[in-house]
């Protein structure tokens, strides 16, 4: 008798950004989250009052939320827009970093865009099982709690952008071409 298995992927994930030499986000804390959503707008007529009588497509958003357990300033860096990074490497021994991190109103997030790969760490996942956001923008959420109980964590939102063709998200192996 043939055992019915129904796989339900389940486990920890690993992020990638950028395109040419990606961070990798391999340490995180709380779970990697991907959402999108579409909004629609419903077209009635007088005769049907408040029925639809069809509904087109307003666009869509989607977005990747990563809680990355690292306090690490160079890496930080790659993923807070408007910030610079700096170090003094005058003795070896003690290398000094200092990240600064500017408050500019209307700083263009898009110059931070860059692809963004989500990866299960499933061994028998594979590329099918990726989620790409070809323009993605970081908009990290730092809360970091200095007691013994608590990991401190920088929450990195990654919001999607549609690039030129309006790709805004694919599911899959980004070998295949549609």
């Amino acid at each position: 008798m043939a055992v019915n298995i129904i796989n339900v992927p389940l486990g920890p994930g690993e992020v990638e950004f950028g395109k040419t030499s990606p961070e990798v986000i391999d340490k995180t804390k709380g779970g990697i989250n991907f959402k999108a959503n579409h909004t629609k707008k419903d077209i009635t007529i007088d005769q049907f009052g408040d029925t639809p009588v069809k509904s087109v497509l307003k666009g869509g958003t989607c977005q990747a939320t990563v809680p990355m357990a690292t306090y690490e300033l160079d890496k930080l860096s790659k993923f807070i827009p408007n910030s610079k990074f700096g170090k003094d490497e005058t003795d070896p021994q003690n290398v000094k970093k200092r990240l600064n991190v500017y408050a500019n109103a209307g700083y263009d997030l898009l110059q931070k865009a860059d692809k963004l790969v989500l990866k299960p760490l499933d061994p028998d996942a594979t590329p099918n099982d990726y989620i790409t956001i070809p323009n993605a923008v970081p908009m990290p959420e730092i809360d970091w709690t200095y007691d013994s109980d608590n990991e401190r964590i920088a929450m990195v939102t990654f919001i999607g952008y549609p690039d030129a063709d309006g790709l805004l998200y694919f599911l899959g192996d980004e070998a295949v071409t549609i």
